[in-house]
């Protein structure tokens, strides 16, 4: 055979080489159905068995890699990860069965134990800690793909969701099929952290159209009801059925998210998107939307109160022109009576 440079140990190790060159198989079955492929490391039972022209791939660990035909660059490290893994391409798994299901997916990066499991076709995500993005799907083209999970159980809700970060312990989604979100922590979080109290956002004039003035204002968040309450949260109870025996005790401040889709509904104003509701089993709220109507609020207000003051202003000239005129009118009928009792005297005196 034309094949060079390659190394083998095992029963059937590289058993089909014929011109594959500089290859590494160690262990029974290892790169068995290998022919023309070059740079593969293959160590352990049955590792890059079904690999026929696929290169580049590393596979240490029993069954890793197994399926592997055409695939290309791949770097599977741990019993059985990227096992049904066929022509998929630049994915990286790390831990037991990491990545199992992936078939044709590409560009993955799956780091834990069963992270990853069940993608097949998804591309371009990452998993990083113990069943982050388990139940990930990638099904068909572009579903479950773009997503970002980091901690234990992450992200392991998402099915068909794309384009989502979860970070943090059992960080998760609104819904298995949501897009575009960012979730930082899970439930029992209470505090987020960092050394700057606002998020930059992308606001260039060159991006938006139809640009007017807002005309919502002091009377929407008339509306709006501020509220007490103690979380009594669903999920900490079997069968999510609340008695009030888990309430917190600690009371918070906030709004209700049924509330505001009253009031947005009712002024015409969904579009300001006061509330989630990818699960319409948990509602979320948006009060940061409220922002700009506050800023309207305080501006019409500024606007009152100067009119306020102009006609303020108005009135007190006014007022101290009638004091002034009140004032030459007293003077006048005190002459008038001075000079009436002149009159009366001068009278008597004839």
């Amino acid at each position: 055979m034309d094949g060079y440079g390659n190394t083998t140990l095992g029963f059937q190790s590289l058993y089909s080489n014929t011109t594959g060159f500089q290859n590494t198989a160690v262990g029974l079955g290892s790169l068995q159905n290998n022919t023309t492929a070059y740079n593969n490391t293959a160590v352990g039972y049955l590792s890059l068995n079904a690999s026929t022209t696929g290169y580049e791939n590393t596979a240490l660990g029993l069954a890793s890699l197994q399926n592997n035909t055409t695939g290309i660059q791949n770097t599977a490290v741990g019993s059985g990860s990227l096992q049904l893994n066929i022509d998929g391409y630049e994915n990286t798994a790390v831990g037991v069965k990491s990545s199992f299901s992936n078939t044709i997916g590409y560009g993955n990066t799956a780091i834990g134990p069963n992270s990853l499991y069940s993608n097949s076709r998804g591309f371009n995500n990452t998993a990083v800690g113990v069943q982050s993005l388990f139940s990930n799907a990638g099904e068909y083209f572009g579903v479950g793909s773009w997503n970002t999970a980091l901690g234990f159980s992450a992200g392991s809700t998402i099915i068909t969701g794309f384009n989502l970060t979860c970070l943090g312990n059992n960080a998760q989604p609104t819904s298995g099929t949501a897009v575009n979100q960012i979730t930082l922590g899970n439930s029992a979080i209470s505090s987020l952290r960092c050394n700057v109290t606002t998020i930059t956002a992308l606001s260039d004039a060159r991006d938006k159209k139809n640009i007017k003035d807002l005309n919502l204002g002091i009377d929407f968040l008339m509306k709006i009801k501020p509220r007490q309450f103690n979380w009594d949260k669903r999920e900490w109870y079997e069968n999510n059925k609340s008695d009030g025996s888990k309430m917190n005790k600690v009371a918070t401040a906030g709004f209700i998210a049924q509330e505001f889709d009253k009031v947005q509904t009712s002024e015409n104003a969904e579009w300001l998107n006061l509330v989630l509701k990818d699960n319409p089993e948990k509602l979320e709220a948006t009060p940061g939307n409220l922002l700009p109507i506050m800023v309207k609020a305080i501006q019409d207000l500024k606007n009152d109160n100067d009119e306020l003051k102009t006609t303020t202003v108005e009135l007190k000239v006014r007022l101290t022109k009638f004091e002034q005129m009140h004032n030459m009118l007293v003077n006048e009928i005190e002459k008038l009576k001075t000079n009436n009792e002149a009159v009366k005297v001068s009278l008597g005196e004839k």
